[in-house]
């Protein structure tokens, strides 16, 4: 059962990495487009009082990449606690340990995000999301080797 694991892990943080740029560019595409529009915008026009502006755009999709990116964390965080319960190597459990504590700082930055995403949004922290992701990577890799290479307890 962790061999299956570790590698759909795998499979996940690489798919977790490419997730990471395509919401880092989403959102700093839309604050940029939010500073043009402010720039460029008709002082003197009224009609567009209860338009949607594309500042809010920004928040939005940061919202909507906390949600996502929290979901992998509290994936990855259910794998290392499965990996500490049922591999008994001293690799993995340093390694468990190790991503559980990567997790749990990233779950509390993710949730500081996701509640004011107009302080901090996704595109200045998306690369810290990318180093966590690569980060889960190599350990996936270490725990798929040394979940084929050792029995698992049953």
């Amino acid at each position: 059962m962790m061999r299956v694991l570790f590698i759909i892990a795998m499979a996940l943080s690489l798919g977790f990495i490419i997730a990471d740029f395509y919401y880092m560019e989403e959102v700093s595409s839309a604050r940029y487009s939010s500073y043009y529009d402010t720039y460029n915008s008709d002082p003197y026009d009224y009609s567009g009082y209860n338009s949607y502006s594309a500042y809010d755009n920004d928040d939005d999709i940061t919202e909507e990449a906390g949600v996502v990116t929290m979901m992998f964390f509290l994936g990855f965080t259910v794998l290392f606690i499965l990996s500490l319960v049922k591999l008994k190597t001293k690799t993995v459990k340093v390694f468990s340990i190790i991503g559980l504590s990567l997790s749990f700082i990233m779950i509390l930055w993710d949730g500081l995000m996701i509640s004011s995403p107009s302080h901090i949004s996704f595109d200045e922290t998306g690369l810290g999301w990318v180093a966590y992701g690569l980060f889960m990577l190599a350990f996936t890799i270490i725990g798929t080797v040394h979940a084929f290479r050792v029995k698992p307890v049953v």
